[in-house]
C-alpha cells in the first residue's frame, strides 16, 4: 500500500492499468536471486518465486494469473536493464 501511494501521488509516470502490477515487484524486489561471481560481483538471476510468494501473501495480496504474468514482464524488463541489454 505504502509504495503505492508513491506511484499515484507522485505521478511517477505509471498508468492506471499498470499500477497493480507496478505495486506487486516493487513490494517483492527484497527476494532476487543473486549469484556470487568470482571477481567480486554479483549476477542477478531472476525473481525466488517462493519468497515472492510469501511477501504478497504477508502484503494481503491476490497475485492472479494475469498479474503474474505482468509481474514476470517487469522481472525481465529489469534483468534485461541489469545485464546491459
Amino acid at each position: 500500500v505504502g509504495s503505492e501511494m508513491c506511484i499515484r501521488d507522485r505521478g511517477l509516470g505509471v498508468w492506471a492499468e499498470n499500477v497493480e502490477a507496478v505495486q506487486a515487484f516493487l513490494d517483492v524486489t527484497t527476494q532476487f536471486t543473486r549469484l556470487a561471481m568470482p571477481d567480486g560481483t554479483f549476477r542477478v538471476t531472476g525473481l525466488n518465486y517462493p519468497g515472492a510468494q510469501a511477501a504478497w501473501a504477508m502484503a494481503g495480496l491476490k497475485i492472479t494469473p494475469d498479474l503474474f504474468a505482468q509481474v514476470q514482464m517487469i522481472e525481465r524488463g529489469a534483468l534485461a536493464e541489469w545485464s546491459g541489454n
